[in-house]
């Protein structure tokens, strides 16, 4: 351990400073109110420790991260080698860290505030004709006493190059843009900062790959990505804020990132309903498809293709949900089973004649009872003609205008024909899904519900969010019996506290026949994790219970008791 220096004259309220400032100072160190010590050098942030004992070491620099990634760039920016470090502190609590490392120069300021360190790097790119399309940081290494606990993403560099800048956060991998870890002592937390809406990534490398080792390792390096391209002589600032804590609660831990998330994001953009919501499959198959049923829709009430169906959808499910307080119904496959292929259709508001003729008076119905219309939808594909007979599903463009406005016309003629719920199938966990369902709540407003597939943290501000629930068993040696939640109850809690007012809705995947007869009932498991059960039709006996579980937890207006 490296010798502590004396307190100064230069000490402030939760700071320890060098008494060098200037051009003959070397290095700057920081205390923290609890007594967590930075300390910056000409190689960048060298060290951190706490009571005598080194939390991490190593350097921090900017490299070209075009490699890392399949669709990175040509990586002809070199960035192998330094030519030159300096270090100036400017104060008691900045320094002015510039590397120069073959093609770049970053100019970085370290910036602490009480437990939080803000890195600002300012890198030039001078090579003459290639840009940097991502930049890397590395070089710090944290030493856990243990392997560390928390959310803490890591994968090998091959997976990434593999599949590319779509693992970013936002993204199906990197769900969430922040990062914590922790051990006996000590928290970290890590945020992108000031990006707007970027693809970043944060990674907790092993510290060895060994296959013995991996997990057990208590070291790991921090690396952190930016999506960002810096043209052939041109220039990029980059933030990202670190904090190390005894307070390793993991919401005090990602707090800095909280707040980054509410600037970049703001607040929830709809106006959620927690109240129960009836779901409902109509389209059967291609082997239901006849003379007297050319759209393959199930029998019964799912007829919705004749009067006789159409009537006896809207007497049961109005029942239902008037009956037990519920806000309304999603269907799924209201076109029928299409013989093009494609399952839930991009084409969502294309009805079967006989189905449009219905659907008016289906949509009154509803409208008459206090009761919401929804349909699935599926709005990051279109239908293409694959062959004479066939389609093939493609994506849409977010960035193309025709394509955005394309999209908004078929939820508009279901928003006319009286939808104000949409399933979005397919859907929710990409940069690119962020970006158009920014657009269509922006055109949607407050007042219209959607529920994503798939979710990442961003998504949440604009569209509720979608999921399964199966029961496992568990075992003598491992897990209880539980309820799962495929978008994960601890991913649920984040997004909750990063999110404030954002919805999750649920349907049981297996329904109750595995479930013991003592266990906790699904929908105790839903409400009292906040999320909004979905009833298929026909699950009879959950639905005469509902209406008296669900008025312990929301009220009669839809929210959360």
């Amino acid at each position: 351990m490296r010798q502590q220096l004396p307190i100064t004259a230069c000490m402030l309220v939760g700071v320890w400073a060098c008494p060098l400032l200037g051009a003959d100072a070397t290095e700057l160190i920081h205390q923290t109110p609890s007594k967590v010590i930075y300390r910056v050098t000409a190689d960048g942030l060298s060290s951190i420790s706490f009571n005598d004992r080194k939390v991490a070491s190593g350097s921090w620099s900017a490299f070209n991260a075009e490699r890392w990634f399949k669709d990175g760039g040509s990586g002809k920016v070199d960035t192998k080698k330094f030519s030159n470090k300096t270090f100036k502190a400017l104060s008691p609590s900045r320094a002015r860290v510039v590397h120069t490392k073959g093609d770049i120069v970053c100019t970085t300021d370290y910036v602490f505030d009480g437990e939080d360190l803000l890195i600002s790097a300012r890198i030039e790119n001078n090579n003459a004709s290639e840009p940097m399309n991502i930049a890397g940081f590395s070089g710090l290494t944290f030493h856990f006493d243990r392997p560390p606990a928390g959310l803490t993403p890591v994968q090998h560099i091959s997976y990434f190059q593999a599949h590319g800048v779509g693992l970013c956060h936002p993204g199906h991998w990197a769900r969430f843009g922040g990062s914590c870890a922790t051990d006996s002592q000590i928290g970290v937390g890590t945020s992108p900062w000031s990006t707007g809406l970027m693809r970043t990534l944060t990674l907790w490398d092993y510290g060895s790959w060994a296959h013995n080792k991996r997990v057990k390792d208590p070291n790991r390096r921090l690396i952190y990505f930016a999506v960002a391209p810096i043209a052939p002589r041109g220039a990029v600032t980059l933030d990202f804020r670190l904090r190390v804590s005894t307070n390793r609660d993991w919401k005090h831990l990602l707090g800095p990132y909280k707040e980054h998330f509410a600037r970049t994001f703001g607040k929830v953009k709809y106006k959620s309903d927690y109240r129960w919501i009836a779901t409902d499959y109509l389209n059967h198959s291609q082997k239901a498809i006849s003379p007297s049923n050319p759209y393959g829709f199930h029998g019964g009430h799912r007829r919705i293709d004749t009067d006789t169906g159409a009537e006896a959808f809207c007497r049961k499910i109005i029942d239902n949900l008037k009956g037990a307080g519920g806000q309304g119904v999603i269907v799924w496959g209201q076109g029928g089973d299409d013989p093009r292929a494609g399952m839930y259709r991009p084409d969502f508001d294309i009805l079967p004649p006989e189905v449009e003729a219905r659907w008016n008076g289906i949509a009154k119905q509803f409208k008459q009872s206090g009761l919401k219309l929804g349909v699935c939808t599926r709005p990051r594909h279109m239908a293409v003609r694959s062959t004479w007979r066939k389609d093939r599903i493609i994506d849409i463009n977010p960035d193309d205008t025709g394509h955005r406005t394309m999209l908004w016309k078929r939820f508009e003629n279901m928003i006319d024909k009286g939808c104000t719920l949409f399933y979005l199938d397919s859907f929710g966990s990409s940069f690119e899904d962020v970006k158009l369902m920014r657009f269509l709540r922006e055109k949607m407003g407050p007042d219209i519900l959607t529920f994503a597939e798939h979710q990442c943290d961003a998504i949440m501000v604009y569209s509720g969010g979608y999921s399964e629930t199966s029961f496992s068993k568990g075992s003598k040696n491992r897990n209880q019996p539980h309820y799962r939640l495929w978008s994960g109850v601890r991913n649920w809690e984040i997004y909750q506290f990063l999110a404030p007012g954002a919805q999750m809705a649920s349907r049981l995947y297996q329904g109750q026949k595995d479930i013991p007869k003592n266990f906790k009932a699904p929908d105790d498991f839903f409400f009292s994790n906040r999320i909004t059960p979905l009833l298929p039709t026909g699950e009879d006996q959950r639905l005469t219970r509902m209406k008296d579980r669900q008025a312990k937890f929301v009220t009669k207006q839809g929210l959360w008791k």
